[in-house]
């Protein structure tokens, strides 16, 4: 009788914890849940690689020396999967695997941009480029 009386207890505890989580605003639970779940940390080459999507719109000479040799390693590996070599690679299958606007990008024989300070790349053409390589 003892054991069916505490059990009951703790029926009615854990019923009104839930009927009180149910009267709180969503936002609040939510910042209750994210407050006792502690967040992993970012690894330090995400947040640098984030730092430098972020700052390739601002140049031709951000894109050409810090983002292009980054895609190009990616390009090179996702292609070296299919049994291509990007640095032999010619022009035509360049462009045909990896589209033009990428291609210029990572192409072995890219120049240097004459205008430094043009435009980089914008978000919306890196997911293009990035969806492309997503896609090898």
């Amino acid at each position: 009788m003892r054991l069916l009386a505490e059990i009951a207890l703790v029926a009615i505890a854990a019923g009104a914890v839930a009927v009180c989580l149910a009267c709180l605003p969503s936002s609040a639970r939510a910042q209750w849940h994210r407050a006792t779940v502690p967040q992993p940390p970012r690894p330090e080459q995400l947040m640098q690689f984030e730092r430098l999507v972020g700052r390739s719109e601002a140049s031709a000479l951000t894109v050409h020396a810090y983002l292009r040799p980054v895609l190009v390693e990616i390009a090179s590996r996702r292609l070296a999967a299919r049994g291509h070599a990007l640095d032999r690679m010619p022009e035509s299958v360049g462009r045909s695997l990896l589209g033009a606007p990428l291609w210029e990008l990572v192409r072995p024989d890219r120049p240097f941009p004459e205008d430094r300070h043009g435009p980089g790349v914008s978000a919306r053409e890196l997911r293009t480029l990035l969806e492309v390589l997503e896609e090898l």
